[in-house]
This record gives C-alpha cells, sequence and structure tokens, in this order.
C-alpha cells in the first residue's frame, strides 16, 4: 500500500525501515500515551518488521504503514495505522505514533489529512474514527485540525488494569465533503 499527500508518504514498511522502528518502538515516552495491546506490543523490532509488512487492510482488518517526510523519503518519521476496518459497517479507526524527534512539527495532522484522503478515495467508509486519551493534548489537537469533531469521551479497555478514559473523535466523510 502506498499513498501520499503535499508533505507525506506512507506506505507499507521496508526492510531498510528497522533501524528506524527500533528508534521508535524502543522510545517508551512515545507509548506513554497508547494502548498495551499495540500490533507491535511484545515483539521483538524484527518479528514487528515482518508482522506489519504482512498486513493488509481488507484481510486482516488493519494495515500498518511507516510515516515518511517527502523532503527525507528515506527516514521512517513514524508509523500510521488503520484498524477495526468495517467495510459492511463503513468505519474505520486511525492513529500514528511519531518517533519523538519528529513530535511537533505537523506529522500528525498531515498524517491524519492523508489517511483521510486515502479512504475517501479508495473505500466505501462514511465514519473514521480516532481514539486518545485526555492528557494528549498534542494528538488531540492534530484531529481537530485534520477536521475530526469530538465525539464522546468514555472509559474503554486499553490493556491496563483499570479502563482508561479516552476521548472519541470522528470524521464524517459525508458531512465534511
Amino acid at each position: 500500500m502506498h499513498f501520499e499527500n503535499d508533505t507525506l508518504i506512507l506506505h507499507t514498511l521496508t526492510d531498510s525501515d528497522l533501524v528506524g522502528l527500533r528508534r521508535i518502538m524502543n522510545d517508551s515516552k512515545v507509548y506513554r500515551l497508547e494502548p498495551t495491546y499495540l500490533p507491535e506490543s511484545g515483539l521483538t523490532p524484527e518479528e514487528a518488521l515482518v508482522k506489519f509488512q504482512n498486513l493488509e487492510l481488507e484481510r486482516d482488518r488493519q494495515c500498518i504503514l511507516g510515516i515518511y517526510r517527502k523532503s527525507d523519503p528515506e527516514t521512517l518519521v513514524g508509523l500510521a495505522e488503520l484498524y477495526d476496518y468495517k467495510p459492511s459497517g463503513r468505519i474505520i479507526s486511525v492513529g500514528c505514533r511519531l518517533a519523538q524527534d519528529f513530535w511537533g512539527c505537523g506529522i500528525a495532522t498531515s498524517c491524519a489529512e492523508a489517511m483521510i484522503e486515502f479512504l475517501m478515495a479508495e473505500t466505501q467508509v462514511s465514519l473514521i474514527t480516532a481514539h486518545c486519551i485526555p492528557e494528549n493534548l498534542a494528538s488531540q489537537k492534530s484531529l481537530m485540525k485534520a477536521g475530526f469533531e469530538h465525539l464522546q469521551t468514555k472509559y474503554e479497555d486499553w490493556g491496563y488494569a483499570e479502563p482508561t478514559c479516552a476521548d472519541i473523535y470522528a470524521y464524517n466523510i459525508e458531512r465534511n465533503n
């Protein structure tokens, strides 16, 4: 899978992304506001790379793509996730996690916009959701800049001992276009 916008390229990870993937996976700050059951949880970076390379959106209902800046297309700056895809329900969830060096650069907003454009062009999805915890103000800001609206706050199972309070954001394709 491959798609892009003015500033970013998103595509299936390649073997040359192992160093960048290792950097992201080994940074506890990247994961402090994330669920514990992410697809790479408990895997080595090598195992995660193989898993990500073999995920297909239609077959697996999820995929994880590398995020690269057009100005430096060889450097993996983050992971974009399309997950919980329900074609019959016309819904999908999206998210991303960036290497700490790339926080605050507008990449998360641009990534969300690229995923919206791709989903509009390539699927029949009408609702895109994104979940983040209330403490993750940067993610909330990025989502709103990309056109998502706060839908609700509720407790969800993020894999921790107790349910996690999460803000649910939604992008309604039919309403926004």
